[in-house]
């Protein structure tokens, strides 16, 4: 676990690193400003923009459409505004060693790769790259049962803002993840504001 762990950090800190070296791509970035919600995110170009509540009903937020073909999105920011609350999602900011471990242990049924990284000082947020298997529960008694394969899988952050804000950010990128656009969402995410 331990080992697991620090392979998603160092990976995460050297696309941090690479952020930094890559400032060129933030000077051609397009910001955008959400008219709804207040915040601004840099995005890799300018996306076409619905609300979250057209895929997901009763939810608050947006998707950020960079890639699509008709109603197939290839490539987007889904970002959830009050996507949880303090019961559900620790602070992760408060975290010791060993809770931090032991709640990156507990995401690990939902995540293939997990990390607690920061996206500004002082502030600490959740990575996490969904799993190909999942376990599923197929007779309705609350156990799971079978093993189930997903089609493609996305790139979760969440976090909270100085402000008080609460967002979850997930990454679609069909068909496959690709490296650089985690990096571009990671980027966002750093330079996020609400």
């Amino acid at each position: 676990m331990k080992k697991l762990f620090l392979t998603l950090f160092a990976f995460i800190m050297s696309v941090s690193f690479a952020f930094a070296e890559e400032a060129g791509n933030m000077a051609s970035a397009v910001i955008y400003k959400s008219p709804t919600y207040g915040f601004t995110i840099p995005c890799p170009k300018k996306p076409n923009v619905i609300p979250i509540s057209a895929l997901y009903e009763g939810r608050k937020g947006e998707v950020l459409i960079f890639e699509n073909e008709e109603y197939f999105i290839k490539h987007a920011w889904l970002i959830f505004v009050d996507a949880f609350t303090d019961d559900k999602v620790p602070n992760f900011n408060e975290l010791t060693g060993a809770t931090a471990e032991e709640y990156l242990k507990k995401m690990k049924k939902n995540y293939e790769d997990v990390a607690l990284a920061p996206i500004s000082e002082g502030n600490i947020a959740f990575f996490g790259i969904t799993a190909k298997q999942i376990e599923i529960d197929t007779t309705g008694d609350g156990k799971p049962d079978t093993m189930a394969e997903v089609d493609n899988q996305t790139f979760n952050v969440f976090f909270r803002t100085k402000k008080g804000g609460r967002y979850h950010i997930e990454l679609i990128d069909n068909p496959v993840l690709r490296a650089e656009s985690m990096r571009d969402c990671r980027l966002g995410v750093n330079l996020f504001e609400d």
